[in-house]
């Protein structure tokens, strides 16, 4: 019997603040042995910053404004294009709200030969609401997303086309 090797998969999470992107990402990177990327965690590390340090900022300023999160994404990316290249699975977790932050990983995922897939998650407004508080009042986490942010998202979201439900 002839055996070939596994194509590679580039997994891209979408969601707004709180609907259990991180959580989801990191139990299905540990299920397909695949590498998971933080957003929160490389957004820090653009800015030199440790992942718990805190960095209350609305929706839009700060090191969530347009040019930090076109250096974030565009550092996501590049860690895609080379751990795709090796033949290893990825997981991007981040938002990925607007089409030109999807765009170019479905593109580098044809470029590459990796299967693509968009993990949706959706939430009612509540729920959100209610984890984004619970997250601000637990233990350090990367990610610093309050109800300013899940509101800047709902104001600036684009949802996904019908190509890439």
């Amino acid at each position: 019997a002839r055996t070939r090797p596994r194509r590679g998969a580039l997994v891209l999470m979408h969601g707004y603040s709180g609907s259990g992107k991180s959580y989801c990402a990191a139990r299905l990177a540990a299920a397909l042995g695949a590498i998971h990327i933080r957003s929160d965690v490389e957004r820090k590390r653009l800015h030199g910053l440790a992942p718990s340090d805190h960095m209350a900022a609305p929706g839009g300023q700060g090191i969530y404004d347009d040019v930090a999160d076109r250096a974030t994404y565009t550092r996501l990316l590049q860690l895609a294009r080379a751990i795709g290249a090796a033949g290893l699975d990825v997981v991007v977790d981040a938002a990925h709200l607007h089409r030109w932050q999807r765009q170019p990983f479905q593109a580098l995922a044809r470029e590459l030969g990796l299967a693509f897939v968009i993990v949706d998650l959706p939430a009612d407004d509540a729920l959100l609401r209610e984890r984004l508080r619970r997250r601000a009042l637990g233990p350090p986490d990367a990610s610093d997303a309050g109800t300013e942010v899940l509101d800047h998202q709902y104001a600036t979201a684009e949802p996904l086309t019908a190509a890439e439900r």
